[in-house]
Protein backbone atom coordinates (compact mmCIF):
# COMPACT_ATOMS: atom_id res chain seq x y z
CA UNK A 1 0.00 0.00 0.00
CA UNK A 2 1.61 3.32 -1.06
CA UNK A 3 2.52 5.70 1.75
CA UNK A 4 2.25 9.39 0.80
CA UNK A 5 2.43 12.87 2.27
CA UNK A 6 -0.13 15.52 1.31
CA UNK A 7 0.55 18.99 2.70
CA UNK A 8 2.50 17.58 5.65
CA UNK A 9 -0.18 14.97 6.37
CA UNK A 10 0.91 11.35 6.13
CA UNK A 11 -1.49 8.64 5.02
CA UNK A 12 -1.71 5.30 3.29
CA UNK A 13 -3.35 5.47 -0.10
CA UNK A 14 -5.63 2.62 -1.11
CA UNK A 15 -5.18 0.57 -4.25
CA UNK A 16 -6.60 2.50 -7.22
CA UNK A 17 -7.38 5.54 -5.06
CA UNK A 18 -6.65 8.88 -6.71
CA UNK A 19 -4.85 11.79 -5.08
CA UNK A 20 -8.13 13.69 -5.05
CA UNK A 21 -9.96 10.93 -3.15
CA UNK A 22 -7.08 10.48 -0.72
CA UNK A 23 -6.91 14.22 -0.04
CA UNK A 24 -10.65 14.41 0.59
CA UNK A 25 -10.39 11.45 2.98
CA UNK A 26 -7.67 13.35 4.83
CA UNK A 27 -9.86 16.45 5.05
CA UNK A 28 -7.97 18.42 2.40
CA UNK A 29 -10.23 20.22 -0.08
CA UNK A 30 -9.09 20.42 -3.69
CA UNK A 31 -11.23 22.53 -6.06
CA UNK A 32 -12.83 20.78 -9.03
CA UNK A 33 -15.42 21.15 -11.79
CA UNK A 34 -15.52 18.06 -14.00
CA UNK A 35 -15.08 15.39 -11.31
CA UNK A 36 -18.10 13.50 -9.95
CA UNK A 37 -17.93 10.19 -8.06
CA UNK A 38 -20.72 8.72 -10.15
CA UNK A 39 -19.23 9.62 -13.54
CA UNK A 40 -16.19 8.63 -15.58
CA UNK A 41 -13.06 10.67 -14.80
CA UNK A 42 -11.99 12.88 -17.71
CA UNK A 43 -9.71 15.44 -15.99
CA UNK A 44 -10.76 18.13 -18.45
CA UNK A 45 -11.29 21.18 -16.25
CA UNK A 46 -7.74 21.15 -14.79
CA UNK A 47 -8.98 22.94 -11.68
CA UNK A 48 -7.73 20.15 -9.42
CA UNK A 49 -4.07 20.50 -10.44
CA UNK A 50 -1.61 19.70 -7.64
CA UNK A 51 2.18 19.64 -7.45
CA UNK A 52 3.68 16.17 -7.19
CA UNK A 53 7.33 16.37 -6.19
CA UNK A 54 9.46 15.15 -9.08
CA UNK A 55 6.77 15.64 -11.76
CA UNK A 56 7.70 18.08 -14.55
CA UNK A 57 4.39 19.94 -14.29
CA UNK A 58 1.25 20.02 -12.08
CA UNK A 59 -0.90 16.88 -12.35
CA UNK A 60 -4.72 16.54 -12.14
CA UNK A 61 -5.54 15.12 -8.72
CA UNK A 62 -8.80 13.53 -9.91
CA UNK A 63 -7.10 11.10 -12.32
CA UNK A 64 -3.63 10.57 -10.83
CA UNK A 65 -2.89 7.50 -8.74
CA UNK A 66 0.28 6.61 -6.85
CA UNK A 67 2.27 3.39 -7.20
CA UNK A 68 4.39 1.86 -4.47
CA UNK A 69 8.04 2.71 -5.15
CA UNK A 70 11.07 0.41 -4.63
CA UNK A 71 12.91 1.12 -1.36
CA UNK A 72 15.77 2.93 -3.07
CA UNK A 73 13.48 5.37 -4.88
CA UNK A 74 11.24 6.47 -2.03
CA UNK A 75 11.17 10.19 -1.31
CA UNK A 76 12.75 11.16 2.01
CA UNK A 77 13.40 7.40 2.35
CA UNK A 78 9.77 6.59 3.22
CA UNK A 79 7.20 8.28 0.93
CA UNK A 80 5.96 6.93 -2.39
CA UNK A 81 4.82 10.45 -3.29
CA UNK A 82 4.81 13.93 -1.82
CA UNK A 83 1.85 16.09 -2.88
CA UNK A 84 1.54 19.84 -2.43
CA UNK A 85 -1.89 21.43 -2.90
CA UNK A 86 -1.23 25.01 -1.81
CA UNK A 87 2.23 26.05 -3.01
CA UNK A 88 2.89 28.92 -5.41
CA UNK A 89 2.98 26.65 -8.46
CA UNK A 90 -0.49 25.28 -7.73
CA UNK A 91 -1.94 28.67 -6.81
CA UNK A 92 -0.73 30.14 -10.10
CA UNK A 93 -2.10 27.19 -12.08
CA UNK A 94 -5.57 27.49 -10.51
CA UNK A 95 -5.70 31.23 -11.10
CA UNK A 96 -4.71 30.71 -14.73
CA UNK A 97 -7.43 28.08 -15.22
CA UNK A 98 -10.04 30.44 -13.80
CA UNK A 99 -8.84 33.31 -15.96
CA UNK A 100 -9.22 31.10 -19.01
CA UNK A 101 -12.70 29.91 -18.01
CA UNK A 102 -13.88 33.51 -17.52
CA UNK A 103 -12.60 34.80 -20.88
CA UNK A 104 -16.00 34.57 -22.58
CA UNK A 105 -18.18 34.20 -19.52
CA UNK A 106 -20.82 36.98 -19.36
CA UNK A 107 -20.35 37.38 -15.58
CA UNK A 108 -24.11 37.89 -15.19
CA UNK A 109 -24.22 36.70 -11.58
CA UNK A 110 -26.90 39.21 -10.47
CA UNK A 111 -29.49 37.63 -12.78
CA UNK A 112 -28.20 34.04 -12.76
CA UNK A 113 -30.33 31.48 -10.90
CA UNK A 114 -27.21 29.62 -9.83
CA UNK A 115 -25.84 32.63 -7.95
CA UNK A 116 -25.02 31.64 -4.41
CA UNK A 117 -24.29 27.98 -5.18
CA UNK A 118 -22.01 28.40 -8.21
CA UNK A 119 -18.51 26.94 -8.06
CA UNK A 120 -17.32 29.49 -10.59
CA UNK A 121 -18.26 32.25 -8.14
CA UNK A 122 -16.75 30.46 -5.15
CA UNK A 123 -13.49 29.48 -6.81
CA UNK A 124 -13.05 32.87 -8.50
CA UNK A 125 -13.17 34.44 -5.06
CA UNK A 126 -10.96 31.81 -3.41
CA UNK A 127 -8.43 31.08 -6.16
CA UNK A 128 -8.77 33.59 -9.01
CA UNK A 129 -7.51 37.04 -9.93
CA UNK A 130 -9.50 40.14 -9.00
CA UNK A 131 -9.05 41.68 -12.46
CA UNK A 132 -9.19 40.41 -16.03
CA UNK A 133 -6.63 41.05 -18.75
CA UNK A 134 -9.14 40.19 -21.48
CA UNK A 135 -10.35 43.37 -23.21
CA UNK A 136 -11.59 41.96 -26.54
CA UNK A 137 -15.31 41.44 -27.23
CA UNK A 138 -16.66 38.29 -25.59
CA UNK A 139 -18.20 35.45 -27.58
CA UNK A 140 -21.82 35.17 -26.39
CA UNK A 141 -23.70 32.16 -27.85
CA UNK A 142 -27.48 32.14 -27.67
CA UNK A 143 -29.52 30.42 -24.97
CA UNK A 144 -30.89 27.00 -26.01
CA UNK A 145 -34.18 25.35 -25.16
CA UNK A 146 -33.06 21.74 -24.65
CA UNK A 147 -36.45 20.20 -24.00
CA UNK A 148 -39.54 20.22 -21.77
CA UNK A 149 -37.87 21.44 -18.58
CA UNK A 150 -34.32 22.70 -19.20
CA UNK A 151 -32.65 25.79 -20.66
CA UNK A 152 -28.97 25.82 -21.60
CA UNK A 153 -27.19 29.18 -21.22
CA UNK A 154 -24.24 28.36 -23.46
CA UNK A 155 -22.36 31.57 -22.60
CA UNK A 156 -21.99 30.39 -18.97
CA UNK A 157 -20.75 26.89 -19.83
CA UNK A 158 -17.24 25.88 -18.73
CA UNK A 159 -17.28 22.60 -20.73
CA UNK A 160 -16.93 20.30 -17.72
CA UNK A 161 -18.99 17.74 -19.71
CA UNK A 162 -20.75 16.40 -16.62
CA UNK A 163 -24.14 16.65 -18.32
CA UNK A 164 -22.91 14.87 -21.45
CA UNK A 165 -21.37 12.06 -19.42
CA UNK A 166 -24.57 11.67 -17.41
CA UNK A 167 -26.69 11.07 -20.52
CA UNK A 168 -24.08 8.63 -21.82
CA UNK A 169 -23.24 6.74 -18.64
CA UNK A 170 -26.26 6.97 -16.31
CA UNK A 171 -29.47 7.57 -18.26
CA UNK A 172 -28.09 5.97 -21.41
CA UNK A 173 -30.21 8.28 -23.55
CA UNK A 174 -27.28 10.21 -25.06
CA UNK A 175 -29.20 13.35 -26.05
CA UNK A 176 -26.36 15.70 -25.11
CA UNK A 177 -23.08 15.95 -27.02
CA UNK A 178 -20.15 18.33 -27.39
CA UNK A 179 -20.49 20.01 -30.77
CA UNK A 180 -17.83 22.04 -32.65
CA UNK A 181 -14.21 22.19 -31.50
CA UNK A 182 -11.68 24.51 -29.90
CA UNK A 183 -12.91 27.80 -28.51
CA UNK A 184 -16.27 27.29 -30.27
CA UNK A 185 -17.05 23.98 -28.56
CA UNK A 186 -20.42 23.92 -26.81
CA UNK A 187 -23.05 21.53 -25.48
CA UNK A 188 -25.93 20.71 -27.79
CA UNK A 189 -28.50 18.11 -28.81
CA UNK A 190 -28.98 16.26 -32.05
CA UNK A 191 -31.46 17.97 -34.41
CA UNK A 192 -34.99 16.85 -33.64
CA UNK A 193 -33.93 15.00 -30.49
CA UNK A 194 -34.57 17.13 -27.37
CA UNK A 195 -33.37 16.30 -23.88
CA UNK A 196 -36.46 14.41 -22.77
CA UNK A 197 -36.17 11.47 -20.36
CA UNK A 198 -37.23 10.69 -16.79
CA UNK A 199 -33.74 11.45 -15.43
CA UNK A 200 -33.00 14.71 -17.22
CA UNK A 201 -33.40 16.97 -14.18
CA UNK A 202 -30.19 15.57 -12.72
CA UNK A 203 -28.08 17.46 -15.25
CA UNK A 204 -29.18 20.71 -13.57
CA UNK A 205 -27.86 19.43 -10.22
CA UNK A 206 -24.66 18.27 -11.88
CA UNK A 207 -23.91 21.58 -13.57
CA UNK A 208 -21.38 23.41 -11.34
CA UNK A 209 -22.24 26.80 -12.85
CA UNK A 210 -25.36 28.54 -14.17
CA UNK A 211 -25.37 26.89 -17.57
CA UNK A 212 -28.26 24.44 -17.14
CA UNK A 213 -31.35 25.97 -15.57
CA UNK A 214 -34.62 24.25 -14.69
CA UNK A 215 -37.59 26.07 -16.20
CA UNK A 216 -39.59 25.46 -13.01
CA UNK A 217 -36.96 27.24 -10.90
CA UNK A 218 -36.12 30.15 -13.21
CA UNK A 219 -36.27 33.45 -11.28
CA UNK A 220 -38.19 31.76 -8.44
CA UNK A 221 -35.85 32.70 -5.61
CA UNK A 222 -32.31 33.17 -4.35
CA UNK A 223 -30.56 30.17 -2.89
CA UNK A 224 -29.26 32.09 0.12
CA UNK A 225 -32.91 32.54 1.17
CA UNK A 226 -33.57 28.81 1.06
CA UNK A 227 -33.81 26.49 4.04
CA UNK A 228 -32.86 22.88 3.34
CA UNK A 229 -34.92 20.06 4.86
CA UNK A 230 -34.10 16.37 4.47
CA UNK A 231 -36.99 14.33 3.14
CA UNK A 232 -38.01 11.18 1.24
CA UNK A 233 -39.58 11.11 -2.21
CA UNK A 234 -43.19 9.81 -2.13
CA UNK A 235 -43.35 9.17 -5.88
CA UNK A 236 -42.73 5.40 -5.78
CA UNK A 237 -41.56 2.60 -3.51
CA UNK A 238 -37.84 3.24 -4.19
CA UNK A 239 -37.66 5.79 -1.37
CA UNK A 240 -35.15 8.21 -2.88
CA UNK A 241 -33.52 10.57 -0.39
CA UNK A 242 -34.24 14.22 -1.19
CA UNK A 243 -33.76 17.79 0.02
CA UNK A 244 -36.66 20.24 0.12
CA UNK A 245 -35.77 23.92 -0.40
CA UNK A 246 -38.10 26.44 1.22
CA UNK A 247 -37.79 30.13 2.12
CA UNK A 248 -36.42 31.58 5.34
CA UNK A 249 -39.09 33.43 7.29
CA UNK A 250 -36.75 36.19 8.41
CA UNK A 251 -35.60 37.00 4.88
CA UNK A 252 -38.97 37.60 3.24
CA UNK A 253 -41.97 39.52 4.46
CA UNK A 254 -44.25 37.68 2.06
CA UNK A 255 -46.26 35.02 3.89
CA UNK A 256 -47.57 33.52 0.66
CA UNK A 257 -44.00 32.82 -0.47
CA UNK A 258 -42.64 31.39 2.76
CA UNK A 259 -44.71 28.21 3.20
CA UNK A 260 -43.89 26.80 -0.19
CA UNK A 261 -41.42 24.19 -1.39
CA UNK A 262 -39.44 25.70 -4.27
CA UNK A 263 -37.19 22.79 -5.18
CA UNK A 264 -36.81 19.08 -4.64
CA UNK A 265 -33.22 17.89 -5.08
CA UNK A 266 -31.50 14.51 -4.63
CA UNK A 267 -29.64 13.65 -1.45
CA UNK A 268 -26.86 11.09 -1.63
CA UNK A 269 -27.66 7.63 -0.29
CA UNK A 270 -25.58 4.89 -1.90
CA UNK A 271 -27.88 2.17 -0.60
CA UNK A 272 -31.02 3.59 -2.21
CA UNK A 273 -30.72 6.23 -4.94
CA UNK A 274 -26.96 6.95 -5.11
CA UNK A 275 -26.77 10.63 -6.22
CA UNK A 276 -29.91 10.85 -8.36
CA UNK A 277 -33.68 11.18 -8.41
CA UNK A 278 -36.07 10.76 -11.33
CA UNK A 279 -38.17 13.61 -12.67
CA UNK A 280 -41.36 12.01 -11.31
CA UNK A 281 -40.01 12.74 -7.84
CA UNK A 282 -38.35 16.04 -8.70
CA UNK A 283 -41.62 17.48 -10.05
CA UNK A 284 -43.93 15.57 -7.73
CA UNK A 285 -45.33 18.74 -6.20
CA UNK A 286 -45.79 20.27 -9.65
CA UNK A 287 -48.11 17.41 -10.62
CA UNK A 288 -50.20 18.06 -7.51
CA UNK A 289 -50.83 21.69 -8.42
CA UNK A 290 -53.67 20.61 -10.69
CA UNK A 291 -55.42 18.88 -7.78
CA UNK A 292 -57.39 20.79 -5.17
CA UNK A 293 -56.18 20.52 -1.57
CA UNK A 294 -58.49 19.60 1.25
CA UNK A 295 -58.01 22.72 3.35
CA UNK A 296 -60.94 22.67 5.82
CA UNK A 297 -63.14 19.95 7.35
CA UNK A 298 -66.29 19.18 5.42
CA UNK A 299 -69.47 17.28 6.20
CA UNK A 300 -72.30 16.16 3.97
CA UNK A 301 -75.53 18.12 4.34
CA UNK A 302 -78.50 17.77 2.00
CA UNK A 303 -76.41 15.72 -0.39
CA UNK A 304 -73.52 18.20 -0.65
CA UNK A 305 -70.21 18.58 1.18
CA UNK A 306 -70.10 21.86 3.10
CA UNK A 307 -67.35 23.44 5.16
CA UNK A 308 -67.57 23.12 8.90
CA UNK A 309 -65.45 23.41 12.05
CA UNK A 310 -63.09 20.77 13.33
CA UNK A 311 -65.27 20.30 16.40
CA UNK A 312 -68.36 19.59 14.32
CA UNK A 313 -66.51 17.27 11.92
CA UNK A 314 -65.03 15.26 14.81
CA UNK A 315 -68.43 15.12 16.52
CA UNK A 316 -70.10 13.79 13.35
CA UNK A 317 -67.34 11.22 12.94
CA UNK A 318 -67.57 10.01 16.53
CA UNK A 319 -71.36 9.65 16.30
CA UNK A 320 -71.01 7.50 13.19
CA UNK A 321 -68.29 5.35 14.77
CA UNK A 322 -70.29 4.79 17.96
CA UNK A 323 -73.36 3.82 15.96
CA UNK A 324 -71.56 1.17 13.94
CA UNK A 325 -70.17 -1.15 16.62
CA UNK A 326 -69.06 -4.40 15.03
CA UNK A 327 -69.53 -3.12 11.49
CA UNK A 328 -66.61 -0.75 11.11
CA UNK A 329 -63.61 -0.67 8.80
CA UNK A 330 -60.43 1.33 9.32
CA UNK A 331 -58.33 1.48 6.15
CA UNK A 332 -54.70 2.55 6.19
CA UNK A 333 -52.83 3.87 3.19
CA UNK A 334 -49.43 3.28 1.54
CA UNK A 335 -49.28 7.06 1.02
CA UNK A 336 -49.27 7.82 4.77
CA UNK A 337 -46.37 7.33 7.15
CA UNK A 338 -45.69 4.33 9.36
CA UNK A 339 -46.53 6.37 12.45
CA UNK A 340 -49.85 7.54 11.00
CA UNK A 341 -50.85 4.01 10.02
CA UNK A 342 -49.81 2.78 13.47
CA UNK A 343 -52.06 5.34 15.16
CA UNK A 344 -54.98 4.31 12.92
CA UNK A 345 -54.41 0.62 13.63
CA UNK A 346 -54.22 1.27 17.37
CA UNK A 347 -57.60 3.01 17.34
CA UNK A 348 -59.12 0.28 15.18
CA UNK A 349 -57.98 -2.42 17.58
CA UNK A 350 -59.27 -0.46 20.57
CA UNK A 351 -62.70 -0.28 18.87
CA UNK A 352 -62.50 -3.91 17.65
CA UNK A 353 -62.93 -2.73 14.07
CA UNK A 354 -61.68 -4.44 10.93
CA UNK A 355 -58.31 -3.23 9.65
CA UNK A 356 -57.66 -3.01 5.93
CA UNK A 357 -55.18 -1.37 3.57
CA UNK A 358 -55.69 0.61 0.37
CA UNK A 359 -53.70 -0.64 -2.61
CA UNK A 360 -51.04 1.55 -4.25
CA UNK A 361 -51.40 2.88 -7.77
CA UNK A 362 -49.48 0.67 -10.19
CA UNK A 363 -47.51 2.12 -13.08
CA UNK A 364 -44.57 0.58 -14.87
CA UNK A 365 -40.95 -0.11 -14.04
CA UNK A 366 -38.25 1.78 -15.91
CA UNK A 367 -34.56 0.99 -15.43
CA UNK A 368 -31.71 3.18 -16.66
CA UNK A 369 -28.75 0.92 -17.24
CA UNK A 370 -25.54 1.23 -19.22
CA UNK A 371 -22.26 -0.68 -19.33
CA UNK A 372 -20.52 2.17 -17.49
CA UNK A 373 -23.11 2.51 -14.73
CA UNK A 374 -22.30 0.45 -11.64
CA UNK A 375 -25.61 1.33 -10.00
CA UNK A 376 -28.55 1.15 -12.46
CA UNK A 377 -31.36 3.48 -11.43
CA UNK A 378 -34.89 2.02 -11.41
CA UNK A 379 -38.18 3.88 -11.23
CA UNK A 380 -40.50 1.43 -9.49
CA UNK A 381 -43.94 0.44 -10.78
CA UNK A 382 -45.44 0.72 -7.30
CA UNK A 383 -46.38 4.41 -7.12
CA UNK A 384 -46.58 4.70 -3.33
CA UNK A 385 -43.78 5.32 -0.82
CA UNK A 386 -44.89 3.09 2.05
CA UNK A 387 -46.76 -0.03 0.91
CA UNK A 388 -44.31 -2.36 2.64
CA UNK A 389 -44.31 -0.27 5.81
CA UNK A 390 -48.09 0.02 5.92
CA UNK A 391 -48.46 -3.77 5.61
CA UNK A 392 -45.96 -4.27 8.43
CA UNK A 393 -47.65 -1.75 10.71
CA UNK A 394 -51.19 -2.98 10.03
CA UNK A 395 -50.18 -6.65 10.21
CA UNK A 396 -51.46 -7.41 6.70
CA UNK A 397 -50.03 -9.22 3.70
CA UNK A 398 -52.32 -7.74 1.04
CA UNK A 399 -54.47 -4.69 0.30
CA UNK A 400 -58.19 -5.50 0.27
CA UNK A 401 -59.73 -2.21 1.35
CA UNK A 402 -61.89 -1.95 -1.78
CA UNK A 403 -63.59 -5.25 -1.01
CA UNK A 404 -64.39 -4.33 2.59
CA UNK A 405 -65.47 -0.77 1.76
CA UNK A 406 -67.96 -2.09 -0.79
CA UNK A 407 -69.33 -4.73 1.61
CA UNK A 408 -73.04 -4.02 2.33
CA UNK A 409 -72.52 -4.90 6.02
CA UNK A 410 -70.05 -2.03 6.56
CA UNK A 411 -71.84 0.78 8.39
CA UNK A 412 -68.90 3.13 8.97
CA UNK A 413 -65.51 3.34 7.31
CA UNK A 414 -62.56 5.52 8.33
CA UNK A 415 -60.14 5.74 5.42
CA UNK A 416 -56.77 7.35 4.88
CA UNK A 417 -56.95 8.99 1.45
CA UNK A 418 -55.62 6.96 -1.45
CA UNK A 419 -56.07 7.66 -5.17
CA UNK A 420 -56.48 3.95 -5.91
CA UNK A 421 -59.62 3.36 -3.85
CA UNK A 422 -62.82 2.65 -5.76
CA UNK A 423 -66.13 2.73 -3.88
CA UNK A 424 -69.12 1.53 -5.88
CA UNK A 425 -71.34 0.75 -2.89
CA UNK A 426 -70.70 3.39 -0.26
CA UNK A 427 -70.76 2.46 3.46
CA UNK A 428 -73.40 4.07 5.66
CA UNK A 429 -70.89 6.71 6.73
CA UNK A 430 -67.61 7.25 4.92
CA UNK A 431 -64.97 9.29 6.81
CA UNK A 432 -61.95 10.25 4.74
CA UNK A 433 -58.71 11.68 6.16
CA UNK A 434 -56.95 13.02 3.10
CA UNK A 435 -54.79 15.69 1.53
CA UNK A 436 -56.42 16.23 -1.88
CA UNK A 437 -59.87 16.12 -3.37
CA UNK A 438 -60.50 13.00 -5.45
CA UNK A 439 -63.22 10.45 -6.21
CA UNK A 440 -63.01 9.03 -2.67
CA UNK A 441 -63.31 12.36 -0.86
CA UNK A 442 -66.13 13.32 -3.22
CA UNK A 443 -68.19 10.37 -1.91
CA UNK A 444 -67.34 10.98 1.75
CA UNK A 445 -69.76 12.05 4.47
CA UNK A 446 -66.94 13.61 6.51
CA UNK A 447 -63.65 14.87 5.08
CA UNK A 448 -60.81 15.74 7.47
CA UNK A 449 -57.84 17.68 5.99
CA UNK A 450 -54.49 15.95 6.52
CA UNK A 451 -50.99 17.39 6.25
CA UNK A 452 -48.78 16.35 3.33
CA UNK A 453 -45.32 14.80 3.66
CA UNK A 454 -43.82 18.30 3.36
CA UNK A 455 -45.88 19.49 6.34
CA UNK A 456 -45.20 16.83 8.96
CA UNK A 457 -42.65 14.29 10.19
CA UNK A 458 -42.61 10.53 9.93
CA UNK A 459 -41.03 7.51 8.29
CA UNK A 460 -41.59 5.52 5.10
CA UNK A 461 -40.38 1.97 4.50
CA UNK A 462 -39.18 1.46 0.94
CA UNK A 463 -39.50 -1.72 -1.11
CA UNK A 464 -36.19 -3.06 0.24
CA UNK A 465 -37.18 -2.58 3.87
CA UNK A 466 -35.19 0.60 4.58
CA UNK A 467 -37.03 2.68 7.18
CA UNK A 468 -36.30 6.31 6.31
CA UNK A 469 -37.40 9.55 7.87
CA UNK A 470 -38.87 12.64 6.24
CA UNK A 471 -39.08 16.00 8.00
CA UNK A 472 -41.47 18.89 8.21
CA UNK A 473 -40.42 21.70 5.85
CA UNK A 474 -43.44 24.02 5.85
CA UNK A 475 -46.56 24.67 7.89
CA UNK A 476 -49.71 22.71 6.99
CA UNK A 477 -51.95 24.42 4.46
CA UNK A 478 -55.30 25.76 5.61
CA UNK A 479 -56.62 23.89 8.66
CA UNK A 480 -54.84 20.64 7.82
CA UNK A 481 -53.30 18.60 10.62
CA UNK A 482 -50.94 15.65 10.75
CA UNK A 483 -52.98 12.48 10.21
CA UNK A 484 -51.73 10.92 13.46
CA UNK A 485 -52.96 13.97 15.36
CA UNK A 486 -56.37 13.63 13.70
CA UNK A 487 -56.57 9.98 14.74
CA UNK A 488 -55.63 10.85 18.32
CA UNK A 489 -58.33 13.56 18.37
CA UNK A 490 -60.91 10.99 17.28
CA UNK A 491 -59.58 8.57 19.89
CA UNK A 492 -59.87 11.18 22.65
CA UNK A 493 -63.47 11.91 21.68
CA UNK A 494 -64.14 8.16 21.84
CA UNK A 495 -62.74 7.89 25.37
CA UNK A 496 -59.17 6.85 24.64
CA UNK A 497 -56.99 9.61 26.06
CA UNK A 498 -53.65 8.64 24.54
CA UNK A 499 -50.91 11.22 24.81
CA UNK A 500 -47.88 11.59 22.58
CA UNK A 501 -45.72 14.67 22.84
CA UNK A 502 -44.58 14.25 19.27
CA UNK A 503 -44.51 11.81 16.40
CA UNK A 504 -41.23 10.54 17.88
CA UNK A 505 -43.09 9.10 20.88
CA UNK A 506 -45.49 7.39 18.50
CA UNK A 507 -42.52 5.98 16.57
CA UNK A 508 -40.98 4.63 19.79
CA UNK A 509 -44.20 2.81 20.65
CA UNK A 510 -44.48 1.46 17.11
CA UNK A 511 -40.92 0.11 17.24
CA UNK A 512 -41.67 -1.62 20.54
CA UNK A 513 -44.93 -3.19 19.41
CA UNK A 514 -44.51 -3.96 15.70
CA UNK A 515 -42.06 -6.83 15.05
CA UNK A 516 -40.91 -5.50 11.66
CA UNK A 517 -39.65 -2.28 13.28
CA UNK A 518 -37.81 -3.70 16.29
CA UNK A 519 -34.53 -3.66 14.37
CA UNK A 520 -34.98 -0.04 13.25
CA UNK A 521 -32.69 2.49 14.90
CA UNK A 522 -34.81 4.90 16.88
CA UNK A 523 -31.73 6.95 17.75
CA UNK A 524 -30.84 7.55 14.10
CA UNK A 525 -34.41 8.29 13.00
CA UNK A 526 -35.30 10.52 15.96
CA UNK A 527 -32.01 11.52 17.62
CA UNK A 528 -32.19 12.67 21.23
CA UNK A 529 -35.95 13.29 21.08
CA UNK A 530 -35.43 17.05 21.10
CA UNK A 531 -38.74 18.59 20.19
CA UNK A 532 -39.68 21.93 18.71
CA UNK A 533 -43.47 22.11 18.38
CA UNK A 534 -44.48 19.18 16.16
CA UNK A 535 -41.10 19.05 14.41
CA UNK A 536 -38.20 17.22 15.95
CA UNK A 537 -35.02 19.25 15.96
CA UNK A 538 -31.92 17.43 14.80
Amino acid sequence: MPFIKIDNRELDIRKGETIFEAARRAGIEIPFYCYHPGLKIVASCRMCLVDMVGAPKPVPACSTTVAEMPPGKKLEDKYDAIILTENERVITARASVLEFLLLNHPIDCPICDKAGECKLQDYSYEHGYDTSRFIEPKRVPQKKDLGPTIYLYTSRCIMCSRCVRFTEEISGTEELKVIHRGNRAEIGTFPGRPLDNKMMGNVVDLCPVGCLIDKHEKFEGRVWNYVQTNSICPGCSKGCNTVLDTMKHQKLNLEELVDQVYRIRPRENMGVNQWWICDDGRYYLETLKGKARVLVPRVRQNGALVETSWEDAVKRSVEAIKGAAGYMVFAGSPYFSNEENHALAKLARALQAAIELCAPVQGYTQTFKTEMNKYPFTIEAEKAPNFRGAKDVLGLTSADADKKLNDPSTKTAVVFGSPSVTVTRKPGTLIVIGTHEDALSGQADVVLPAAMFTETNGTFTNKDGHVQRFNKAIQPAGEARAAWQIVLELAAALGHAWYYESVGDLAREMMEQVPAFRSASLASLYPQFEYVDEQIAL
